[in-house]
């Protein structure tokens, strides 16, 4: 994991181009720069329910500290494309190689607000893969800077929080319900079932 005080994105057109300048992630997130990020999700069905892994963000994070979020998430280092983002924030977020996560679909999301007592401002494009991993959550290795821990939530649970703005959670409800049709058609179920 790059140290976060020296970290640095590449910037993004709003057509995911990059636009050639480099800047360092404190001030992408202090002036909302548009920049690249890979949003893995891994899924498994038990039942015929699919379940959802959500990491727990180490209370260390400089946004969302200690809420559930997707499975394994990162920026993009510069030079990087969103496939090997991918594969290696699964890898140092969960312990996860020698997988690779399926391409589903590019995703905008903004987000504005404060952490710490400092504005925030995060605006990326986002590579959304899914990986299909049914392993127990004890076998998992987060990275403790990165992840308190990981937990398996059905979907029904994961839309049911989403819902009710339970405070545990920061998904981008966006995001999580174009992953939906993709989890009914890798599992063979209504949308309506999973």
């Amino acid at each position: 994991m790059a140290d976060p005080a020296n970290e640095c994105f590449a910037l993004r057109r709003e057509d995911g181009s990059l636009t050639g300048e480099i800047k360092l992630r404190a001030l992408v997130h202090r002036d909302g720069d548009l920049h690249g990020a890979s949003h893995v999700f891994l899924a498994r069905l038990r039942g015929e329910r699919a379940e959802l892994l959500l990491q727990k963000r180490s209370a260390q994070k400089d946004s969302f500290p200690g809420l559930y979020d997707i499975s394994a998430a990162g920026h993009l280092d510069p030079g990087e494309d969103f496939a090997a983002a991918a594969r290696r924030e699964l890898a140092e977020e969960l312990g996860v190689t020698g997988k690779e996560p399926e391409f589903l679909f590019a995703q905008r999301n903004e987000y504005h607000g404060a952490f710490h007592g400092k504005p925030f401002h995060d605006n990326e494009i986002a590579g959304v893969y899914l990986l299909v991993l049914d392993r127990p959550e004890a076998a998992f290795t987060p990275e403790a800077c990165e992840v308190e821990s990981v937990h398996w939530f059905s979907v029904r649970e994961i839309l049911r929080a989403m819902r009710e703005n339970d405070p545990r959670f920061c998904l981008r409800e966006a995001e999580f319900c174009r992953l939906l049709p993709y989890l009914a058609q890798k599992f063979g179920i209504p949308v309506d079932k999973l």
